[in-house]
This record gives C-alpha cells, sequence and structure tokens, in this order.
C-alpha cells in the first residue's frame, strides 16, 4: 500500500530545508535543481509543490515573515507603551537575534522580485502584509489619543512611519555602517516627542 503523504506537511520540510540553504548561501546562488537532490526527491515529486523556484522563493519568505509577525502579536498583547509598541511593530528591522538578521537578509535578497513581480498572491502578500502594519500603526496611535498622551492630530504621523522605516532599511544596504536601530529609535523617539500633549 502507497504511503500516504500529508501535502501540507511536505511544503513545510521544503520551505524548512530551502530556507537553510537561502540562509547558508544566499537566494542568488541557490541551484533548485541542487536542492532536490539534497532533499532526496524527484522533479517530478518537487513540481507537484512548486511550480517555480519563485514560487518556492516566495513562499519561504512568507511563511518565515508570518512567523516573525505572529510571535510580535504574542509580544505585543503584553506591551503598555507606545515605545515598546512602535519597537515590537517594527521589530524585523531592530531585532538583533539571529533569526531576524537571516530574515533581513534574505529580503534584501528578494526586495527586486517581490517589488517588480506580476503574480497575484505575491501581490496580495504584499498588500496584505503592509496593511497589516498601517492597522496596526493606526490603532497604537488611536490608542495612545485615547489615553490623552498624544493630541489628535499625530495620527498624521502613524501614516509616515513605515515608508520612514522602509527608506531607512534601504539606507542601511546602501550605506556603510549605517546604524539602523540608533537611527530607527531616535526616530520613533522624535515621532513620540511631537505626538504628546505639553
Amino acid at each position: 500500500m502507497p504511503k500516504i503523504v500529508n501535502k501540507d506537511e511536505k511544503i513545510d520540510y521544503i520551505c524548512e530545508e530551502a530556507y537553510k540553504v537561502f540562509v547558508e548561501i544566499g537566494i542568488d546562488d541557490f541551484s533548485l535543481n541542487k536542492f532536490i537532490v539534497d532533499i532526496n526527491m524527484s522533479k517530478g515529486q518537487f513540481y507537484h509543490y512548486f511550480s517555480t523556484k519563485e514560487q518556492l522563493i516566495y513562499k519561504v519568505m512568507s511563511k518565515k515573515t508570518f512567523e516573525l509577525i505572529n510571535n510580535t502579536i504574542e509580544k505585543y498583547k503584553y506591551e503598555e507603551s507606545y515605545i515598546n509598541k512602535i519597537n515590537l511593530i517594527f521589530e524585523i528591522y531592530l531585532n538583533e537575534e539571529q533569526a531576524y538578521k537571516d530574515l533581513r537578509k534574505l529580503y534584501i535578497n528578494t526586495l527586486h522580485m517581490y517589488i517588480t513581480s506580476n503574480d497575484d498572491e505575491i501581490k496580495k502578500f504584499n498588500n496584505d502584509l503592509y496593511k497589516n502594519i498601517f492597522d496596526s500603526l493606526e490603532q497604537l496611535f488611536d490608542d495612545e489619543i485615547a489615553k490623552g498622551n498624544f493630541h489628535a492630530n499625530s495620527k498624521n504621523l502613524a501614516k509616515s512611519l513605515c515608508a520612514t522605516a522602509d527608506g531607512m532599511f534601504l539606507l542601511s544596504v546602501m550605506i556603510e555602517n549605517y546604524d539602523l536601530k540608533t537611527q530607527l529609535t531616535n526616530y520613533f523617539l522624535e515621532i513620540e516627542k511631537l505626538s504628546k500633549i505639553n
């Protein structure tokens, strides 16, 4: 009797193995043919789960991104202050644990693919990801306004936070020795200062 394969488990396995290789050698040097051999699969088996290399990359990146987001959401529940919450929203840029460093490195490797993709699934992922971030930022400012900590107009500043953080991340890629963590932290403190009711 043939062995029954759980499709989701197999996809998770392939993604985990691919992620290890991406982190070790980078996405540019990733050979799909070598990878398929290394995980003891036939091309037919692999293409049953992923139709292209790009689809594999997207699946790995989206899974890892949402793992970290879910981890952040869990920690966010227990935070009270604006600065701790904003740091968690942008934890991908601030956290120096290896998992976050690895993912930042892979974001750089996949940036062009995500920006220029015509794949509807990738476009939807980008839209959903940024919608979640924008919603979190707006909620954070609404909460601070409701507590009487921030003035009502401060919510306008929330809209620029994401673009500025992403811009600083790009600067950290292009400029040697750019201290992203310090720059972002100082920026978040400045936004707090501008938002507070005197």
